[in-house]
Formats: C-alpha cells, sequence, structure tokens
C-alpha cells in the first residue's frame, strides 16, 4: 500500500471537522434574538397552560460568560421561568420565578 494512504484517515478527520466548525458558525451567526426569543415564548406558553401568554416575556443580555440572553417569562402574579440561552440559542438552564399558584 502506498505510503500517502496512511494519511486518508487523517485527511477525512480534518475535513469532517472543518465542516463542523463552518455549519455550526454558519447557526451561530444567523441565529437572531427576535427568532430566540419568538422559539421560548412558544415553548412557555405550551408548558404553562391558558394561564400564560407569549406577552409575558421577554430578554435581557446574559451576564455569564457562555450565555448570550435571558429569556425572561413572568406572569401578573410574578409566577414564571427564565430560561438562559446560549449563543447558539439554545436554553442551556432555566430557573422557576416566584409561586406557580
Amino acid at each position: 500500500m502506498p505510503r500517502w494512504m496512511w494519511f486518508l484517515p487523517l485527511a477525512g478527520l480534518l475535513i469532517g471537522g472543518a465542516t463542523l466548525a463552518y455549519m455550526m458558525g454558519v447557526r451561530a451567526s444567523r441565529t437572531t434574538e427576535t427568532e430566540v426569543i419568538e422559539r421560548v415564548a412558544a415553548a412557555y406558553v405550551s408548558e404553562a397552560g391558558n394561564a400564560a401568554d407569549r406577552t409575558d416575556c421577554r430578554a435581557v443580555p446574559a451576564q455569564s460568560p457562555g450565555l448570550w440572553l435571558v429569556v425572561i417569562c413572568e406572569r401578573q402574579n410574578g409566577a414564571g421561568v427564565e430560561y438562559f440561552i446560549d449563543r447558539f440559542g439554545r436554553v442551556a438552564d432555566r430557573k422557576a420565578l416566584g409561586d406557580p399558584a
């Protein structure tokens, strides 16, 4: 077997890794704040049921490294959820607010 063929698996890994990195970069650059807030608000309404409305949600910039936004969905009585969003638009963590009554 020719010596250059020993490097084909390495070349395949490098090409695969570069392709994955490129796709993740494109996804991160095309994700907008509005899309993330709308998606999280829809998930909040489906979880909370009839007592929830999409207008209960607002977003603020995250203060923690590695996070992008904090989407706060809070009803009039103070019950709700905070969603911590990473740069790829995924919910990294969530925290319940107030009394869910």
